[in-house]
């Protein structure tokens, strides 16, 4: 701001992130704060702005096309008669530069048609540059609003109503631009505060039981509401959630017919259930993961048994007898034997018989000598302590491989109670259900790894333990069997509906959970815009301006307007400006009564004293600037009568010393004051000449009307008028010769009067000035009867050619011819100069 003057579009983005930063609604950022050594210097503050010309080319009230008005850089007076167009212009001007209250521009609304689009162009200078600016209407230019105007709007401002300081000392402008700044924080701010605006809980909360715990927290959900307690009622444990099944199905077995029929009903399902629940936990017993590792450890038990019969077997028997002896089979059919021989062959005599005389009772031959020995021999591998194991280890795997081989997981009573069980519970029938397909796929990847005589796979299914579910089940079912029996009144159910509304509210919430958690959160950020949008307040920005413009401002405000009172010799009441309070930023002032201060001016004084006191208002305004740009005055002196006219006009003069004053007015004395006072003051005078013409008003010229010409400019005009009658004389229009040449000596008779006001009487008496210029006096003591006889002469000759005198019928005199009406025009040229030189 104090670098670039203005704030762009990515400042203020900025800006807004920086004072969200405070409340968390944005990322940490790095503001680098103003330092000294980047203020700019003050003498490279504003420069002057003047204005050069306005073009009008179309569409302004009723303002003629393509007309220009000119401005020269001292004074300009642009002089036209009421409805001639000057308010036009000035509603332009108001359009682009600085005024207490701006106009619309209306178009030709009377003209009968469509009125245009105003199209205009202000071209102005900014100090020294070489080539004018120029302004079309587009958009705001803050050099062109340096120019100032004065009006009547304007001037009832001053009189009625509190003013801002319009112009701020260098550096005191930033208070302006930081009121600015905040309004557009501000307004960003709160347009994002705004899209945070809608509640997403409607819906819900319809939805949710009323005069639940959920229903009020919804309810009643705050910037300050706990995240902790949304999440704290939305997670139901798992008795709660059993809970929440019985108390449904409760409510419904409350509601039913006939509860007895139920009663009876719900008693069989829950044996069932129960049965189930055993079946289950059978299931998940032999086929754990203990019982699984006990089979395979069994095996292994088996296979380092029979590693060590093999190795008894081998120092044991001979090598020539047939291979597999002392295995499996063999003692099987050992034993076999052994049965044979003590329960039929050789009963109650131990095995083996060997006796002399014996057989064998396998083969049923003679026992010889090595037979008998082979026989013992065999007897006592069988007995031996290793064998014995072997077959125990056998037994035990048998067992155990048969338990789990001829197990039936899913027989066809369970399938029946998991149709049943899906009714009512589809969820916890098809989790059972999938646990015991699961178990039977286990239960088959096991039995295939035992036959196949290898060990367990890695991808063989793991058992899942659905025991959770078939309790919950028992719960709810013998829950449902007790509500039914001892909660049959009125109060009873009126409890169970309010605890099941309370769980399904719960339930219902813990669905949208994060829908409510970004509701807190959407109210957080609402709020802390809001603190955010409380930092855009002005009133620090106001209490430091006041401050600061009372020390640099107010006091040369009010000796400024008591300077321009004294300038303007109004004295003979009390007016001061006395500051009234701040707001945004802004000190305000006021004229008040110095001995009166809660009377309104306008009760006391004059329209021409009020008129004057704005105007010193103004001036006083002005004083506070950094730089003499341009002002434009508008009929100053519609007000005032000849007392306050003249201190008017030499004040404006005066201040076209130092700055571009332009005066738009229609009193031909107050303009004639203005040139008086511009050529004692060396000023520098522009004249532009605004009229209504058939094409329209604001016709332009650069030169002032008949009337407001000095004597000199009478003689160029008469002139200038004569070759235009020469020539019709010349081209045989004697009729309209004679018509447009008694104009002319109508004009030149008004020139001569002129002439004895203005040269010969030199100025010292002059109508409509209050004063007689007593210090000239001594210039008209020269006066001859000479001087005195030519303007006799003259007038005389000028009333009987000039329209509007009837001639005699027997006169017949002739109209002057060309050369006679130039010679009367030198005579008075003649008679000026010679005068003009006598005196030096």
């Amino acid at each position: 701001m104090v670098q670039n003057s203005e704030l762009s579009e990515a400042d203020i983005r900025e800006l807004v992130e920086l004072c969200k930063v405070e409340y968390g609604l944005a990322e940490e950022q790095e503001a680098v704060p103003l330092t000294e050594d980047r203020l700019p210097d003050k003498r490279n503050a504003a420069t002057a702005v003047s204005l050069v010309s306005i073009f009008h080319h179309r569409g302004v009230n009723a303002l003629a096309e393509g007309q220009t008005l000119k401005f020269a850089p001292n004074l300009t007076v642009v002089y036209g008669d009421n409805a001639a167009g000057k308010t036009g212009y000035i509603r332009i001007l108001k359009s682009a530069c600085r005024a207490r209250g701006q106009e619309e521009i209306l178009g030709n609304v009377v003209s009968g048609t469509t009125p245009f689009t105003p199209v205009v162009a202000i071209k102005y200078q900014v100090g020294d540059e070489d080539v004018p600016r120029e302004w079309s209407g587009q958009e705001e230019d803050q050099f062109i609003a340096r120019v100032s105007i004065f009006d009547t709007h304007c001037a009832a401002v001053y009189l009625m109503e509190k003013t801002d300081v319009a112009f701020r000392p260098f550096g005191l402008d930033l208070f302006d631009k930081l009121v600015k700044a905040c309004k557009a924080v501000r307004k960003q701010l709160e347009n994002e505060q705004r899209a945070l605006a809608s509640n997403s809980l409607a819906i819900l909360q319809t939805q949710v039981p009323m005069g639940t715990t959920v229903s009020k927290l919804l309810a009643n959900i705050t910037s300050l509401t706990k995240p902790e307690r949304v999440l704290q009622l939305s997670c139901l444990s798992n008795g709660e959630e059993a809970r929440l099944r019985l108390l449904e199905k409760s409510i419904l077995d409350l509601q039913a017919n006939d509860s007895q029929k139920l009663n009876q009903q719900l008693t069989l399902r829950a044996g069932r259930v129960r049965t189930l629940a055993q079946h289950v936990n059978l299931v998940e017993e032999t086929l754990s993961n203990g019982a699984v590792d006990a089979v395979f450890e069994s095996r292994n038990q088996l296979r380092r048994k029979n590693e060590e019969a093999q190795r008894l077997r081998e120092t044991t028997f001979r090598a020539e007898m047939l291979d597999g002896t002392g295995s499996e089979p063999w003692t099987l059919l050992w034993e076999s034997a052994r049965e044979f021989s003590q329960k039929l062959a050789y009963a109650d005599l131990p095995f083996p018989v060997v006796d002399e005389g014996a057989h064998c009772v396998l083969c049923q031959q003679d026992l010889g000598h090595d037979a008998r020995l082979r026989l013992m021999q065999f007897e006592k591998f069988v007995v031996s302590t290793t064998e014995q194991e072997v077959r125990h280890a056998r037994a035990s795997f048998a067992r155990t491989r048969t338990t789990i081989k001829d197990f039936e997981v899913l027989p066809e009573r369970i399938s029946e109670t998991l149709k049943e069980v899906r009714i009512e519970h589809p969820a916890a029938s098809e989790a059972i259900g999938a646990a015991l397909s699961t178990a039977e796929d286990r239960r088959s990847a096991i039995t295939l790894a035992l036959s196949e005589d290898r060990n367990l796979s890695e991808t063989c299914p793991l058992l899942i333990s659905v025991r959770g579910e078939i309790d919950a089940l028992v719960h709810q079912i013998e829950g449902r069997l007790k509500t039914l029996c001892t909660n049959t009144t009125d109060e009873a159910k009126k409890l169970i509906t309010e605890e099941l509304q309370e769980l399904q509210a719960r339930k219902l919430l813990a669905r949208h959970k994060q829908l409510v958690l970004d509701e807190i959160e959407r109210k957080r950020k609402y709020a802390a815009y809001g603190l955010c949008i409380g930092d855009t307040r002005t009133h620090a920005i106001t209490m430091k301006s006041t401050a600061v413009t009372r020390q640099a401002v107010t006091q040369t405000l009010k000796q400024s307007f008591q300077d321009e009172l004294s300038r303007l010799n109004f004295q003979h009441v009390e007016v001061e400006i006395s500051e009234v309070g701040g707001a945004e930023g802004v000190l305000y002032h006021k004229l008040v009564l110095t001995r009166a201060p809660g009377v309104e001016l306008p009760r006391v004084v004059s329209e021409g004293e009020q008129r004057c006191l704005s105007i010193a208002a103004f001036f006083a305004e002005l004083s506070t600037a950094d730089e003499p740009s341009g002002i434009v005055f508008d009929d100053p002196v519609s007000s005032l009568d000849y007392r306050w006219r003249e201190d008017v006009a030499r004040r404006l003069v005066e201040e076209a010393k130092t700055r571009q004053v332009i005066v738009f007015t229609h009193d031909v004395v107050f303009l004639l004051l203005l040139k008086q006072f511009a050529g004692e003051e060396g000023v520098t005078q522009l004249d532009q000449h605004v009229r209504q013409l058939a094409i329209g008003a604001g016709v332009c010229a650069e030169e002032l009307p008949w009337v407001a010409l000095k004597v000199s400019k009478r003689i160029g005009h008469l002139n200038k008028l004569f070759h235009v009658v020469e020539k019709l004389h010349r081209e045989g229009h004697q009729a309209a010769y004679e018509k447009e040449a008694s104009v002319i000596y109508g004009l030149l008779r008004e020139a001569w009067e002129r002439g004895v006001e203005e040269v010969l009487i030199s100025g010292v008496v002059e109508r409509y000035r209050a004063g007689i210029q007593t210090q000239q006096v001594t210039l008209i003591a020269d006066i001859t009867a000479e001087d005195c006889k030519a303007v006799e002469i003259a007038i005389t000759k000028c009333s009987r050619w000039l329209p509007g005198h009837d001639q005699a019928p027997a006169a017949q005199a002739n109209f002057p011819a060309p050369s006679a009406l130039k010679a009367d025009i030198d005579a008075l040229a003649g008679w000026v100069n010679a005068i003009r030189k006598r005196r030096g």
